[in-house]
């Protein structure tokens, strides 16, 4: 009797299961598409040209010609160092260096007369000899004071500092009076005319971007009074930060349209993609697990498998994945009582 009731049972679990495994499902088959990605993210604008300026010689400040938010023209003074000294060290070359010229001068005119007496015979050899090594010598003291008359007057521009670039005055480090070296930053200068933003870009998308040129780019201002504005990405760093997994892109703003150097920006890249098979499906049939991914069920020779895809684009209740196979029908009904390997049958009206 016992052997009876545990075979009844036996029975009756299994035809339990196996109707449980019987699903009668909706499915949805993937179509091929061309479609065009668009990535939105948040940039700052930077300046290409951006130099902390030093001088390059080491004084007292005398007098400070611009401040920080001044705009400033390329070739502009900027600050001057007391120059007292270096100018009479100037002056004083400057007369030594004519001093030289001077006594050049009159020895080649010894020399010229010496050598023009030779062709007469009227003077010995040995005088041309030493007027000519008096001249070489003379020459000689005329180069040098040449050179450091040079020097000189290239240390006295030193102490002027000059706007390498147009640009704004991001800051001022010193004041009149003060004593600075070399390594002194005194100014920050930020170029005005050639922008660029900053981008963090997913690392994911690294590959789309190898042809920047394909990619439309618009940057939407985080200012009332600007309109959207076209752009290109112009360089990628082709390093990418082991924090943030993101790499650089730079995008150039040809004509600024009052844009200020570390303004916000968001900018829309659109990028071409290759054709996909993509599918819109409810959100609800999407498996959402705990390390990021995403996966969905589809039919298989009668069976619920569970595929892994990759979400690109949502819209209200709907996502667009891809990732899926045309010869597998997505399953879009009684997804959350479906396990892998159960057994589906899809409905006749469906098919």
């Amino acid at each position: 009797m016992l052997k009876l009731a545990t075979l009844t049972l036996s029975f009756l679990v299994s035809t339990f299961v196996y109707a449980e495994k019987h699903h009668e499902v909706n499915v949805v088959y993937p179509q091929i598409t061309e479609t065009n990605q668009v990535l939105s993210l948040s940039g700052t604008v930077e300046a290409k040209q951006n130099a902390r300026l030093a001088l390059l010689q080491s004084g007292v400040v005398s007098s400070l010609l611009v401040d920080a938010g001044d705009v400033v023209e390329k070739g502009q003074k900027l600050v001057l160092l007391d120059d007292k000294l270096a100018k009479i060290n100037v002056e004083q070359a400057r007369a030594d260096f004519e001093a030289s010229l001077a006594t050049m001068q009159e020895v080649q005119r010894l020399f010229d007369e010496v050598n023009e007496l030779s062709y007469k015979n009227v003077v010995e050899k040995t005088l041309i000899g030493e007027r000519q090594s008096s001249l070489s010598i003379a020459k000689a003291l005329h180069a040098r004071a040449k050179a450091e008359l040079t020097r000189r007057q290239e240390e006295l521009s030193r102490h002027t500092l000059y706007a390498p670039f147009s640009g704004v005055i991001a800051s001022r480090n010193i004041d009149v009076g003060e004593w600075v070296t070399q390594q002194t930053v005194v100014f920050t200068l930020v170029g005005h005319d050639q922008l660029r933003i900053n981008l963090a870009v997913p690392q994911e998308y690294y590959t789309a971007f190898s042809q920047p040129n394909d990619i439309s780019v618009t940057v939407i201002p985080d200012l009332i009074s600007i309109q959207s504005i076209e752009a290109k990405v112009s360089r990628i760093v082709a390093v990418a930060d082991n924090v943030s997994r993101s790499f650089t892109a730079w995008v150039d703003i040809e004509d600024n349209p009052g844009l200020v150097v570390g303004m916000s920006t968001k900018v829309a890249l659109t990028i071409p993609s290759s054709a996909k098979e993509i599918v819109w499906l409810p959100k609800s049939v999407i498996k959402y697990h705990p390390d990021g991914g995403r996966s969905l069920f589809v039919v298989e020779n009668g069976l619920a498998k569970n595929l892994a895809i990759s979400v690109v684009e949502q819209k209200a209740e709907q996502v667009a994945v891809t990732g899926i196979s045309t010869d597998n029908p997505v399953i879009v009904s009684g997804v959350a009582v479906l396990t892998v390997g159960s057994k589906v049958t899809i409905k006749q009206d469906n098919k």
